[in-house]
């Protein structure tokens, strides 16, 4: 338990660190971000209903697929969507087969997508 708590507390610094050196706010918990992400125009509300329904591959999937390009508005997307996904509780987590290692992982590959690869492992060097 103290492991997996360990590990979101450096997801949740990595990701603010990341926000406030591309965007330059200060988005400290999750309903920040995500407010931050749908005002900027975020498309991400079937991806959400999808995770609150148990379709985490699902979503994920989507995701990826849905970041034709580079931007700053995908990684903002990114982020928020595997931010959401981390408020979920372990229960609900392991019900639907994905875990607190595969959020961190999916925070790593997204940061890999688009070339932070180097900050991320700053943060989450067990992924490494």
């Amino acid at each position: 338990m103290f492991e997996q708590d360990y590990l979101m507390r450096q997801i949740k610094e990595f990701i603010s660190v990341i926000m406030k050196m591309l965007f330059g706010a200060e988005l400290s918990s999750v309903d920040e971000l995500l407010a931050y992400q749908q005002n900027s125009g975020g498309d991400s509300e079937l991806l959400y209903r999808l995770i609150d329904n148990g379709a985490i591959l699902e979503a994920e999937y989507m995701l990826y697929e849905s970041m034709d390009a580079k931007t700053a508005a995908n990684l903002l997307k990114g982020y928020a969507f595997y931010q959401y996904l981390a408020q979920k509780d372990d229960e609900f987590l392991e019900t639907h087969h994905y875990s607190r290692k595969m959020i961190a992982e999916g925070v790593r590959r997204l940061a890999v997508l688009f070339d932070a690869g180097h900050i991320a492992d700053l943060f989450l060097p067990e992924l490494n």
